[in-house]
């Protein structure tokens, strides 16, 4: 490997964390190659290797990065909206996360097939990280004492499945208005009454 400085270091993996977030959030998972990011960032597809095993790893230092912004926000957000109603603070989780997904589609254009690739050729730790986040999330809900319709669990897998639709929609505002009506549908529906 080249010799770097720790601050050429530092600005090498800045740019390619920058670069491959652009890419796939543009081009999507599976159309993106370590070599187009090396190609992107200016340096030889080798040092990329030295930075990263593999694009997997890379998607998932970005996805933990992103999700983990999002996760800090809920928590703001929860603290911001003490005094509402459980089902309005609900329905503003919600549509902090939608518009966060929209964002940056590289969070959930990912189906099936392409996470068990990814969970199969990134580092464990890197696995491990985004799977304690979510239940942070789910622990986060709980302490929040949301009064909900069904357990946790349940709860959490129909959110799951709400979401999935997201990669579907465009940023068209028709369709993003049409989204937060089936989310404020859903929170008027998950949680019970205060």
């Amino acid at each position: 490997m080249p010799k770097f400085s720790s601050i050429e270091r530092e600005k090498i993996n800045k740019l390619i964390l920058e670069k491959g977030e652009k890419l796939f959030n543009e081009k999507g998972f599976n159309s993106v190659t370590a070599e187009e990011v090396a190609r992107e960032v200016g340096i030889a597809k080798g040092t990329f290797y030295h930075f990263y095993k593999n694009k997997e790893h890379l998607y998932m230092v970005i996805n933990n990065r992103l999700q983990d912004q999002i996760y800090k926000n809920l928590q703001k957000l929860l603290l911001l909206n003490e005094e509402i109603p459980q089902k309005e603070r609900f329905y503003i989780l919600l549509c902090y996360i939608m518009e966060a997904f929209i964002k940056n589609p590289l969070i959930i254009n990912i189906d099936a097939e392409i996470w068990e690739r990814i969970e199969m050729k990134a580092p464990r730790e890197c696995i491990n990280e985004n799977n304690e986040r979510d239940l942070k999330i789910v622990k986060m809900l709980d302490q929040e004492r949301f009064c909900f319709r069904y357990d946790l669990e349940s709860t959490m897998k129909l959110l799951q499945l709400q979401f999935l639709q997201l990669s579907h929609i465009k940023k068209e505002t028709q369709n993003l208005e049409l989204m937060k009506i089936v989310l404020k549908a859903l929170a008027e529906h998950l949680i019970k009454e205060d």
